[in-house]
């Protein structure tokens, strides 16, 4: 998920001798020049925080059929949902999942039979008299309004005299909706069938399957061949035009590229889409080949006005953020990124949320470095700075969806690249990326495919910058000049760490001397102390 907005940062500062400059290259954002970025702010407070605390149920959910009705002038939805799945514990009277109690439920079967069935808050308990089979399958029909919570977990909007449908379910907000273990730990296989009004189009993950016209309603029937997440499950439905590119695959597999948007958009679009298979075949050679080739990769319009949400095969994009100039090819860089790192490679739980958005906004970097060069790569990452520092990345404990989120996340990836170099640090994604391709990893699956990598011990690293440290580096500077002879001088640096988030920061620090003559010399030290002298002597 990507939100737009305007930010500031620097990442390197200087100091001048003559023309004697040193960098700090590793160091963490020092936030003296006003630049662009991007930052995102989602305030999780401690009453609806709970939310997203893991959830120890007995269950595997294999399967999703869903089969829903759009009322938009009603605003209304008739759903009837089919839930396959395997018990992980024998002697289970009940199953729990989630679901919200506004609805009126019709149905609701266990194996074949009515069963009953109990609310406890979000919780649906769905009861047997006798002990549950391994397997289940679980129906529920219904119809209501479904809460818009979240992001905005289903939207009835309007463009103008246009209804347009939408759902954003992240984090925990698909059973806003409809019945499931609301997990991305979770994954299960979807068929979704939407019904609306004829003149529209109805757009969900997966392949395309069939359309169906029915008493005046059109159905689109939906697929997946991947496991998919909650979170990530999306209905699009809008009065559509619709036109599509290529990807073709290093081995040649052809997929489609589909986009879905409201008419007085489609020329805007037309030109704002148009990277996207340069997109893909960028990060899938960083990476590894696109992980949904069978399936599709696609953007619909939706009126989201914050941004762009990844829902898997098809990202929805706020109208303000289609572009025909291409303001805003960062936004959709970032969801075609997330197709690995988090749809993909899916987060075990929320406490991992940086492995989704930190990686994320990282590919930003990535993607203008391969397609622009190495300038383009600083530019993109000075534009990422923190301004609240206040968490830990990992197991954030209010605010999972904050700019330090994304734009830590982002130079944290950037400064494990300098810490064991360019090939390990890319040979560590791509290994992390096929070991948990379609299932769960958390952080310290991610530390520990890095360091089977890279053959180093990577606990101080993380330690520092995920799991305990706060906030960033600051530096207290100084410096002065000694002449040895006549030929050569020395240059003693003096860095104190000042900060308050961490006790003492190790990182590697590049120390560039210009003269000048025109000569420049570079010179690496790697600093373990809260106090440190560095004497560089240069001819």
């Amino acid at each position: 998920m990507k939100v737009k907005n305007k930010i500031l940062l620097i990442v390197v500062f200087f100091i001048s001798f003559l023309v004697i400059s040193l960098i700090l290259i590793y160091s963490l954002y020092k936030d003296e020049i006003n630049l662009i970025g991007n930052n995102f702010e989602l305030l999780i407070n401690s009453s609806s925080y709970k939310l997203l605390e893991e959830k120890n149920r007995n269950i595997d959910v294999l399967n999703y059929d869903i089969d829903i009705e759009l009322y938009p002038d009603e605003q209304k939805i008739f759903s009837d949902i089919k839930i396959s799945g395997m018990l992980l514990k024998n002697e289970s009277k009940q199953i729990e999942l989630d679901f919200y109690d506004n609805f009126q439920i019709h149905v609701l079967q266990l194996n074949g039979r009515e069963t009953e069935y109990s609310f406890d808050d979000e919780t649906l308990i769905v009861k047997s008299a006798e002990v549950i089979p391994d397997s289940f399958e679980i129906r529920v029909v219904y119809e209501g309004t479904p809460k818009n919570l979240g992001f905005g977990s289903f939207t009835f909007g309007r463009e103008e005299d246009q209804h347009v449908v939408y759902t954003l379910n992240e984090p925990v907000f698909a059973s806003t909706w409809f019945p499931c273990n609301d997990t991305p730990a979770d994954k299960a296989m979807i068929n979704i069938s939407i019904s609306n009004d004829s003149g529209m189009v109805s757009v969900s993950n997966g392949k395309l399957i069939s359309i169906e016209n029915k008493e005046g309603k059109v159905v689109y029937y939906w697929s997946t061949f991947y496991p998919i997440s909650t979170y990530l499950i999306t209905i699009y439905s809008a009065p559509y035009q619709s036109f599509s590119q290529q990807y073709i695959s290093s081995l040649n597999d052809t997929m489609s590229i589909d986009y879905y948007v409201l008419p007085e958009k489609y020329e805007d679009a037309q030109r704002a889409f148009s990277d996207h298979p340069n997109y893909i075949t960028v990060f899938s050679k960083l990476f590894g080949e696109y992980p949904f080739i069978k399936g599709k990769y696609g953007v619909a319009q939706i009126l989201w006005n914050q941004g762009a949400m990844e829902s898997q095969t098809i990202t929805g994009i706020g109208t303000n953020f289609i572009s025909g100039a291409k303001f805003f090819s960062d936004i959709l860089i970032h969801e075609v990124a997330h197709h690995w790192w988090g749809n993909s490679v899916t987060p075990k739980s929320w406490k991992d949320v940086w492995l989704n958005e930190g990686f994320a906004t990282y590919s930003e970097a990535l993607y203008w470095e391969a397609a622009k060069g190495h300038e383009a790569l600083i530019s993109t990452m000075a534009s990422f700075r923190v301004n609240d520092e206040s968490e830990t990345l990992y197991n954030p404990k209010s605010e999972i969806f904050s700019s330090m989120i994304y734009n830590k996340g982002a130079w944290v990836l950037h400064m494990l690249r300098k810490e064991i170099g360019d090939t390990l640090f890319f040979n560590s994604l791509r290994n992390y990326y096929q070991k948990y391709k379609y299932s769960n990893a958390n952080t310290y699956d991610f530390k520990k495919v890095c360091e089977e990598t890279s053959r180093m011990n990577l606990d101080k690293f993380f330690d520092q910058w995920l799991f305990t440290g706060k906030g960033k580096i600051e530096i207290e500077y100084d410096w002065e000049v000694k002449k040895l002879d006549n030929k050569s001088k020395e240059i003693s640096i003096s860095i104190l760490q000042s900060q308050d988030g961490y006790s003492c920061y190790n990182f590697p620090i590049d120390i560039l001397i210009k003269e000048i003559d025109g000569n420049e010399s570079l010179f690496t030290y790697f600093i373990t102390s809260l106090d440190t002298v560095l004497n560089v002597r240069v001819a």
